[in-house]
């Protein structure tokens, strides 16, 4: 690639839109940050960074595109992260969802404003909606099929329990 070619954009996952004014347009000077800058400057305006991104109403969304992205975010502040926290985002991510985890991310993401579509144009009666806020939340240890309340905790998924929280309390993934 040469130095006048930008490279484009994962078309997976857009640049978030918001229709108020952001801070990182506002002041894109507090954004600015190379790897290795530890002055004084330096880590106050990421600081000031960070503090614009948790009150941003795009920073999920700021984030994927970041991760997304990085050959477009080689440096400074995007969504509250720094270069070097991203690329250990991209890892896990790649870890946990495999070498595409953007196309899942994306596909994770194309349900989910269906199911929102879907909610606004048919919503629940209070009934159902009561029923559903009583339905157990999917969880990544249990399989699809499992019901708790039906089946016995056998010693294999005793196990897999145990395996799981340690994972969880070393932060290691699996």
């Amino acid at each position: 690639m040469s130095i006048d070619t930008v490279p484009e954009a994962d078309p997976r996952i857009p640049f978030p839109h918001a229709d108020t004014a952001l801070a990182c347009r506002a002041h894109p000077g507090r954004f600015v940050y190379e790897h290795g800058d530890t002055s004084a400057d330096t880590t106050g305006r990421i600081d000031q960074a960070r503090a614009a991104c948790r009150s941003c109403p795009i920073v999920n969304g700021c984030l994927k595109w970041a991760l997304a992205n990085p050959e477009l975010t080689v440096t400074g502040i995007w969504a509250a992260t720094t270069p070097r926290q991203r690329t250990t985002l991209r890892r896990r991510l790649q870890d946990r969802l495999g070498p595409d985890w953007v196309g899942v991310v994306a596909q994770q993401e194309r349900a989910r404003a269906q199911r929102r579509q879907e909610q606004r144009l048919n919503p629940l009666s209070v009934a159902d909606r009561a029923m559903a806020d009583l339905a157990p939340a999917p969880h990544p240890m249990w399989g699809s099929h499992y019901e708790p309340w039906r089946e016995p905790l056998t010693p294999e998924r005793q196990q897999r329990n145990r395996d799981v929280l340690l994972l969880g309390l070393t932060g290691r993934t699996a």
